[in-house]
């Protein structure tokens, strides 16, 4: 599977509509790790919500990096989860 068809399958997993969004903004392979894998009604819309959020960071290399781990963040706090679903803890 590439790349685009990570993001393409994990939108649809997330029933997220705007893939593009998430591919400029997020690294696939760490929302999958940190992520649930089944995700519950309530998971994925606490997700959808949170689309869009970044965190702004000095370096270019590092934007999408701080983007991922601010919209985990984000969604851990909003839905309680702090990572009992997930593969990788942190």
């Amino acid at each position: 599977m590439n790349n685009r068809e990570q993001y393409e399958t994990f939108c649809q997993l997330y029933e997220i509509d705007q893939v593009d969004l998430v591919e400029e903004l997020y690294e696939i392979d760490t929302l999958i790790s940190f992520l649930p894998s089944q995700p519950s009604e309530a998971d994925k819309k606490n997700l959808q919500k949170l689309v869009g959020t970044t965190q702004e960071s000095g370096y270019w290399d590092y934007q999408r990096s701080n983007n991922t781990l601010e919209l985990i963040m984000q969604w851990r706090e909003s839905t309680q989860n702090f990572g009992e679903n997930s593969f990788l803890k942190f």
